[in-house]
């Protein structure tokens, strides 16, 4: 009860088994304006067929270890702000879950008061709404050289830490991004979806890399402020130092991070940089004057 008067404890949600975070946990952790600031890159823009692949959650719920339900998914200003950026500088994309069902997106972390951010998302609604199945796409053999894929973006949302982590479709495509020598680009919790393995024994290929992630000691703290009903039964942070992918961080600043080809973010805050590194690593990459 002191909890509720507090503003401290998970709020059920209205339809549905699962909890969203406490009033405290979104104020504190959900932005009503995103940091979204719109360039025109100089007046560059990208004209051609290369596209990026978004890997997004089917997920809705994550159970705690207290049994307890996170209604979760991709986080919308994770996932809008740098795909923002990217279609601002001329890339197209495409959205992939791992069998085809809808993307899951955490209707609580709209920011709520960005009409830039709410005016993207109203537009490529259906990419969300009807993606591509990586099933398929593995199955198809669409992996490969020639593919108009230039990078996969993995948005943030404790969402990318339910179901993508024990894909082997996903391993197969995080061993093709770095083996072909494509961009992987992670935003706070999509670098959880980093530790899939193929059905190989080998070395996860982002071995020796170093990256900034939401921080486990924060996900730690969150169930006291009621932004999650319960203790995780896991951390990606810890999981990607077992895959021996460095992380660097241990505070939320906003800050990227450029490890060749992979490019990362440490939260929601970083979201606008991350989108504006990404496309200019695509430019020069590309060509693009």
């Amino acid at each position: 009860m002191i909890r509720k008067v507090l503003g401290i404890a998970p709020t059920k949600e209205k339809n549905g088994p699962g909890y969203i975070p406490s009033p405290m946990g979104r104020k504190f952790g959900v932005d009503k304006v995103s940091g979204y600031k719109a360039t025109d890159f100089e007046g560059r823009k990208y004209q051609g067929n290369k596209k990026v692949l978004v890997l997004c959650t089917e997920e809705r719920y994550f159970e705690m270890a207290n049994g307890k339900l996170f209604s979760t998914g991709n986080n919308v200003q994770e996932t809008m702000v740098p795909l923002m950026h990217l279609v601002n500088g001329g890339f197209n994309f495409d959205v992939v879950t791992s069998t085809g069902k809808p993307a899951i997106l955490e209707e609580w972390s709209v920011p709520i008061k960005d009409k830039a951010v709410l005016a993207f998302r109203e537009e490529h609604q259906t990419k969300f709404d009807t993606p591509l199945s990586l099933k398929a796409l593995v199955a198809g053999n669409a992996l490969k050289g020639d593919s108009d894929y230039i990078a996969l973006f993995l948005p943030g949302g404790h969402g990318s830490m339910v179901g993508l982590p024990d894909d082997k479709n996903v391993g197969k495509l995080l061993r093709w991004i770095e083996t072909s020598d494509r961009y992987l680009v992670a935003v706070c919790h999509g670098p959880a979806a980093m530790i899939a393995k193929d059905q190989s024994n080998a070395p996860n290929p982002y071995r020796g890399y170093k990256m900034v992630a939401f921080p486990d000691k924060f996900d730690k703290q969150s169930p006291s402020l009621g932004y999650l009903p319960g203790q995780l039964t896991w951390f990606q942070c810890e999981a990607l130092e077992k895959e021996g992918i460095e992380v660097i961080n241990d505070k939320i600043t906003g800050a990227t991070h450029v490890d060749r080809k992979l490019i990362s973010g440490d939260s929601p805050k970083a979201c606008d940089e991350l989108g504006k590194i990404t496309v200019a690593a695509l430019f020069k990459e590309l060509q693009v004057r």
